[in-house]
C-alpha cells in the first residue's frame, strides 16, 4: 500500500501514552503521516471499521536474531520482518552473531539495505564488539558507528576479557553508543542446560547457576562505572543480577537492562516436560527469580521487555533436550502473552507495557520511531482487539516454530500494523506488495 493512500480507521480506541488516557476517535492517515484525529467523514479514503479495537504506538524490539547472513535456513530478514509486523512490532534490532558476524562496515550495510528492500518493519542492527565475536580483538568500531549501528554487542558470547571490555567502553564513548552485554561467565556455566536448582537436581541435568550471571554482571558494571560508559544488560534472568543492577543504578552507573517475556512468565518447572522449546540461554529460572523480575518492571529497575527472538530449524529442536540448541522465537507472541498475563491480570497497565516495549527502547537506543499517536507524526502504530485464541503454528509468519508459548490461550490479537503510513499487516495478513 503506497504512502499516498488515504485510510481512515473509524471508531478506534486510541491509547494516549502521554496523558495515559484511552479515547474513541477516528484516525486519518495520508502520505505516511497522521493527518487528523477526530470525527472524520469518509471522503476519497479507504475505511477500516475499528469498533472495539485499540490503537497504540508500535512495538520496538531491541534483541532480535535475524540469522541473515549465514543462517538463512533458520530465519531471514524477510521472514523475521513478517513475524515482527504480525506481532505488532514496527522496528526490530538485529544481533551481530551472524555468519559473517556484523563486524565490518560492509555487513552493516548489507543488513540495513536488506531491511529496506524487504520494506516491512524498520530494521536496525548492532555491530560486534570484537572481531568475529571471538573476544580477542576489537572490531573496527569507528567504521561500524559511521554505518549507523545503534549499539555494539557480542550477544551469544560473553566478553570474558575485562581489559578488552575496558578498552571497548573507552572507545565507544566518543560515539555515545551503548554496549549490550550478554552476561554469562562460561567458566561457571560450562556445559549446563537448565537452571541449577531443585528441579534440575530432580531431573539429573547439568545446571547453570545464577552465579554465572550475577558475578560477571557486577564485574562489568564496575568497569562501566570506572569508565563512565553506557552499558545495557540484556535478558536478565535472576533476582541476584537484578539486585546488582539496582545497586549500580543507585550509584549513578549508566546502565539499563531488559527482560524477555519467557523469563517474566515461565519458570524452570516447564523443563519437567523435556520440551526443547523451553531451552534457552539464560535458562528459565526459579519462581522466586521470575517474581523478582515482575517486581523489577513494576519498580522501574527493568527498562525494556525484549524478545530475544532466536529462531532455529525444526529439526534442530526435535532432538533430546541436552542436544537441542538454546533459543526460542518471540516476536509474534510477546504482545499477546504479556497483555493477557500481565495487563488483564492487573499486574501492570497497558501504559506501562507500552513504556517497556516502545517508549524506553526508542529513547535508550535513540531510534526514529514515534512514541505516540498524534497529528503530524509518522503513521507508525498498531491496532489490536480483544479476542480469545490459542497460539498455534499456523499463526506464525516466522520461518521457525520453536516458541515457548505454543498452545497458550491468549485474549488479544494484532489486526493492523502500519509503518510510515503503509499497512504491513492488514486484518491479520501480510499486505501483498508491502
Amino acid at each position: 500500500m503506497k504512502k499516498s493512500s488515504k485510510i481512515i480507521f473509524k471508531n478506534v480506541n486510541i491509547i494516549d501514552t502521554k496523558n495515559k488516557t484511552i479515547e474513541k476517535n477516528d484516525i486519518l492517515i495520508d502520505e505516511g503521516k497522521i493527518i487528523k484525529i477526530g470525527k472524520i467523514k469518509a471522503e476519497n479514503a479507504e475505511v477500516k471499521d475499528c469498533t472495539d479495537m485499540f490503537a497504540s504506538p508500535g512495538l520496538v524490539d531491541i534483541h532480535t536474531h535475524l540469522r541473515e547472513p549465514g543462517y538463512e535456513y533458520k530465519e531471514t530478514i524477510d521472514t523475521a520482518s513478517r513475524a515482527a509486523v504480525n506481532g505488532g512490532f514496527v522496528a526490530i534490532t538485529g544481533m551481530a552473531n551472524t555468519k559473517p558476524a556484523v563486524d565490518t562496515a560492509g555487513t552493516v550495510r548489507y543488513v540495513l539495505e536488506r531491511g529496506k528492500d524487504v520494506n516491512l518493519a524498520r530494521i536496525y542492527t548492532y555491530g560486534a564488539v570484537t572481531k568475529n565475536l571471538e573476544g580477542k580483538e576489537l572490531a573496527e568500531i569507528n567504521d561500524l558507528a559511521r554505518e549507523g549501528v545503534v549499539g555494539l554487542s557480542d550477544d551469544g558470547n560473553t566478553i570474558m576479557d575485562p581489559s578488552l571490555l575496558l578498552r571497548a567502553l573507552k572507545y565507544v564513548k566518543m560515539f555515545n553508543l551503548p554496549i549490550v552485554l550478554h552476561e554469562e561467565d562460561t567458566n561457571i556455566s560450562e556445559e549446563g542446560v537448565m537452571h541449577e536448582g531443585k528441579v534440575q537436581a530432580k531431573l539429573g541435568m547439568v545446571g547453570i547457576p545464577d552465579l554465572a550471571e550475577d558475578t560477571i554482571t557486577y564485574r562489568d558494571l564496575r568497569i562501566a562505572e570506572y569508565v563512565d560508559g553506557r552499558v545495557h544488560v540484556t535478558h536478565v534472568s535472576a533476582k541476584k543480577t537484578l539486585d546488582v543492577i539496582r545497586h549500580a543504578k543507585e550509584r549513578g552507573v549508566k546502565v539499563t537492562c531488559d527482560v524477555t517475556p519467557h523469563h517474566l512468565l515461565l519458570d524452570d518447572t516447564c523443563i519437567e516436560t523435556f520440551n526443547t522449546n523451553f531451552k534457552m540461554k539464560p535458562p528459565l529460572r526459579s519462581e522466586e527469580d521470575r517474581l523478582s523480575l515482575i517486581d523489577g518492571i513494576k519498580k522501574g529497575i527493568i527498562d525494556i521487555i525484549a524478545t530475544d527472538h532466536a529462531p532455529h530449524a525444526i529439526y534442530e529442536k526435535e532432538v533430546e533436550f541436552n542436544y537441542a540448541p538454546f533459543g526460542v522465537t518471540g516476536l509474534e507472541t510477546a504482545f499477546p502473552v504479556l497483555y493477557t498475563k500481565l495487563v488483564e491480570n492487573g499486574i501492570i497497565d497497558i501504559f506501562k507495557l507500552l513504556e517497556l516495549m516502545n517508549k524506553n527502547p526508542v529513547e535508550i537506543f535513540k531510534l526514529d520511531i514515534p512514541k505516540s499517536i498524534e497529528e503530524g507524526v509518522d503513521a507508525t502504530f498498531m491496532i489490536f482487539k480483544n479476542e480469545e485464541w490459542i497460539i498455534n503454528e499456523a499463526y506464525f509468519k516466522s520461518k521457525s516454530r520453536n516458541n515457548a508459548f505454543l498452545g497458550e490461550k491468549v485474549n488479544v490479537r494484532v489486526i493492523y500494523t502500519l509503518v510510515d503510513g503503509e499497512l504491513k499487516l492488514n486484518n491479520g495478513e501480510i499486505e501483498k506488495g508491502a
